[in-house]
């Protein structure tokens, strides 16, 4: 084919089913993949993912058994994100999530459009997906949930429900400095903060409950290491700021200082991305 369909994006699997009778060995953490539309790209993107990429990537069917098995496996844990809101920078950000990936599922969208398209259309379909990007393009994490006291989290959101996402970009060389502070001072002092609201507290401490933080398996290109915070699904009205909770805890003048003297602050090598979006139903593709 002249134009290689490649891309570094799509293991588009369903999502929401148990784990349950899997082995451990089929997992290779969770795929995040964030992908940065341009302003008038919005509703060109989507359409192209719902109305051509999905239906190929779901009847796709390869010559291995193997990846065949896996790729309906994998279908089980496939999640799409859309964005709620533009960013401040003007872009819409959609967000591909593999919770978790499967080994030897398909992780391209190459051979499921040639499959179902051919050669002309699929280089069509391909033009218009290349046509929404910004220059940002894509950003990929393969990482694992890291666990913490207080944690509860044991669904994921359904269909039309809200999911936040803080994207920490971390130093090269502060990636386990912030893990520690994050779990050692951060969440605990995030689950110890009382609202004077009795409804608000019961609000903030359900959203630290459903809480995932995940810590990347490898270093990026740019020699910075992505951790997440998710919050699935997001709480309305909860507070997922840490600047009350640690005013609360050492007071107004020395919260800053505690936090400079834990680390947190000169661990980031660029300001936090912070993502809310919308959970899409994909179960029209079974």
């Amino acid at each position: 084919m002249k134009k290689n369909i490649i891309l570094y994006l799509i293991t588009l699997f369903l999502f929401g089913c148990s784990q349950n009778n899997q082995s451990n060995d089929d997992f290779i953490g969770d795929w995040i993949i964030i992908n940065y539309i341009k302003p008038d790209k919005k509703q060109t993107f989507e359409d192209l993912l719902m109305e051509k990429v999905y239906p190929a990537i779901y009847s796709y069917r390869d010559s291995s058994d193997e990846v065949n098995i896996a790729n309906k496996k994998a279908q089980r844990y496939n999640r799409f994100f859309r964005p709620i809101q533009m960013n401040e920078d003007s872009i819409w950000t959609f967000v591909f999530m593999a919770d978790p990936l499967v080994k030897y599922a398909t992780t391209t969208i190459g051979k499921p459009l040639l499959q179902k398209y051919g050669e002309e259309e699929a280089t069509k379909i391909f033009d218009i997906w290349r046509s929404c990007f910004t220059e940002k393009g894509q950003e990929g994490f393969v990482g694992n949930d890291l666990e913490f006291e207080g944690q509860k989290h044991n669904t994921k959101t359904r269909p039309g429900e809200k999911v936040l996402l803080g994207i920490n970009y971390i130093k090269y060389d502060k990636n386990q400095q912030f893990e520690d502070v994050v779990l050692n001072e951060v969440i605990p002092t995030m689950f110890a903060y009382r609202d004077p609201s009795n409804e608000l507290h019961e609000l903030n401490q359900k959203a630290m409950q459903e809480m995932r933080f995940l810590k990347p398996n490898a270093i990026n290109k740019d020699s910075t290491w992505t951790f997440i915070f998710m919050g699935d699904h997001y709480v309305e009205d909860a507070n997922y700021f840490i600047a009350k909770p640690f005013i609360q805890k050492y007071g107004e003048e020395k919260a800053g200082e505690v936090l400079r003297e834990k680390g947190w602050n000169d661990s980031f090598a660029r300001a936090q991305l912070l993502l809310l979006v919308e959970e899409v139903d994909l179960s029209i593709f079974k």
